[in-house]
């Protein structure tokens, strides 16, 4: 479907959206289109094999892994912060410029 075309089509579809009466003209043209991009992502999703799901379902593992890694190193650091401001406020006896760095 070309650009043209394919904005047509998605006017006709917002429409539809809303709950909008096409007329019949108008829904032919958009049911021909739905066809039109039903038919491409039916090819598009055949021509990804199970182990390329595979793959980026164990990149996707991984990703959450060191997503709650960096989590924790994060939690960490902030706790390391708290105490080295404590410390700093305990020996010069005023809290640092503006507010504490460290997340509550």
């Amino acid at each position: 479907m070309d650009e043209k075309t394919y904005q047509r089509w998605w006017q006709l579809h917002l429409r539809v959206a809303r709950n909008e009466i096409l007329n019949p003209l108008e829904q032919v043209e958009y049911d021909q289109g739905l066809q039109v991009l039903d038919g491409a992502e039916r090819q598009e999703l055949a021509s990804v094999t199970a182990a390329a799901l595979r793959q980026l379902r164990a990149q996707i593992e991984q990703l959450q892994s060191e997503h709650v890694q960096l989590q924790a190193r994060s939690a960490r650091l902030d706790r390391r912060i708290r105490t080295l401001e404590r410390a700093y406020t305990k020996q010069v006896g005023h809290e640092l410029v503006g507010s504490a760095y460290a997340a509550s």
